[in-house]
């Protein structure tokens, strides 16, 4: 019998929201009290550029799951079975999803008789490698919307594809760098390509100290917060021809998870509607910008109707804080919910999206500012956004006027410039998941 309750255990309260928010279709680690509760469905972060090898393509990026410790044996980690993984895109301007890229999956478990992840003894040498007692396998859509928001039609890419497993240790997984390279496939009909699994958590801040009190600290003198810690990743590379409209060279984007509004905590069948409970579009907005009495209803309402926030993004509070008074900060809105005039603009409706220009050329590997347009690199963030563009110093430096004041960006920084580890030359281009046995890093095989 169906319970009234969401996966998981989630109380009444969150299918309640979702149901009374906007059923069409940001944020970063726990930005919200609701999807704090549901990990598996909780977005931590969402990247959009141009490929540097082949401009021709665009990287499509999000990651879930967060603050996932390597060592969390014998009950790992993985993508949520009922739930829908969505990058959703508006090619037009009227910030309307035109094309939605759907991702689902499925857990599969070998042998229900033991608690172990993989078996010993039986090194883990590929995806379907038997020793690999759990697995995910995953299928991708794309759907396609016409005038205002109808869906004409669906496209199915990829069906039961294997998802790169947990880095559970060299014992278990001997060369796990080449696992990561199996896990990259190709979409059907030239769509490009899809990988999905474990990796490093490419998000690097210095949480405790903004935590503590809002300090700002001396670059490069704070911790990584999330230094040592793995997130799942979803990775998409396609085709620029296949997502832009003629005449619209900027789109914009947000990552969404949904869930059916009733669940069966047992067997995971769901009945109800599909709403929205979380979408993700520029880093740190639902955390740093929304209050807390509205971070449920922001993560429920579609973007087209982000008007009702506008009071939050032209008088920031932690603006304020910085030292930056001054209002209405026009400037910030237009950074997060129109796009700036002559660099990644859609239109007038405000709307909170990840924006890129794809007119823009990528910048050479090696010559990219990490503070993108504010370090004179147009093609890092907020033009779309890189895993190697510092934002949290972007956004702060933002926030305490650097559009204003040229100064001001050698002066804000949350004392984190890089991530942990370095990120991959190959797609899906994050760094491998950290390993469950303290102090191991493998090494990709060449």
């Amino acid at each position: 019998m169906l319970k009234r309750v969401v996966t998981l255990g989630l109380t009444g309260a969150l299918a309640a929201a979702a149901m009374t928010a906007s059923t069409a279709a940001a944020s970063s680690h726990r930005e919200a009290p609701l999807i704090s509760n549901d990990p598996v469905a909780d977005l931590a972060d969402t990247f959009m550029w141009v490929d540097q090898k082949d401009p021709s393509k665009i990287n499509l990026l999000m990651t879930a799951n967060p603050l996932e410790n390597p060592a969390d044996a014998p009950n790992y980690y993985g993508f949520g079975q009922n739930v829908r993984y969505q990058f959703n895109i508006d090619n037009n301007g009227d910030a309307r999803t035109d094309i939605t890229y759907r991702v689902t999956f499925r857990t599969h478990v070998r042998n229900k008789g033991t608690f172990l992840y993989n078996i010993p003894g039986n090194p883990v040498t590929s995806l379907n490698d038997p020793g690999l007692n759990v697995y995910q396998t995953y299928n991708v859509d794309r759907l396609n919307y016409g005038r205002r928001g109808r869906l004409i039609g669906t496209v199915h890419l990829a069906k039961n594809q294997l998802t790169v497993p947990n880095n559970v240790g060299p014992a278990s997984m001997p060369d796990y760098p080449q696992l990561v390279k199996f896990g990259t496939k190709s979409l059907g009909g030239g769509a490009g390509k899809v990988w999905a699994g474990q990796t490093d958590d490419p998000f690097f801040i210095g949480l405790g100290d903004i935590g503590d009190s809002l300090q700002v600290k001396p670059r490069g003198t704070a911790k990584d917060s999330l230094g040592g810690m793995n997130v799942q990743a979803l990775a998409l590379q396609v085709p620029k021809s296949r997502v832009v409209k003629e005449g619209h060279p900027t789109i914009g984007m947000y990552a969404e998870t949904e869930r059916q509004a009733f669940t069966n905590e047992l067997s995971g069948k769901g009945r109800g509607d599909w709403v929205q409970i979380e979408r993700l579009g520029n880093p740190l907005v639902n955390e740093v910008l929304i209050p807390l009495g509205q971070k449920d209803h922001w993560n429920h309402v579609d973007p087209r109707s982000d008007g009702q926030f506008d009071q939050f993004f032209l008088a920031p509070q932690l603006a304020a804080a910085l030292g930056d008074t001054h209002t209405p900060r026009n400037d910030i809105l237009a950074i997060l919910e129109t796009g700036l005039p002559g660099l990644n603009k859609t239109g007038s409706i405000h709307a909170e999206l990840l924006r890129l220009n794809t007119s823009i050329a990528p910048t050479a590997p090696g010559k990219e500012s990490p503070l993108g347009v504010l370090g004179g690199d147009l093609a890092g963030f907020p033009n779309g956004r890189r895993p190697l563009d510092d934002v949290t110093d972007i956004e702060l430096q933002a926030l305490a006027g650097a559009t204003d004041t040229p100064a001001i960006p050698n002066s804000v920084s949350d004392g984190v410039q890089r991530n942990d580890e370095s990120f991959e030359t190959l797609f899906p281009y994050l760094a491998i998941a950290q390993s469950g046995t303290a102090g191991i890093h493998q090494v990709p095989t060449p």
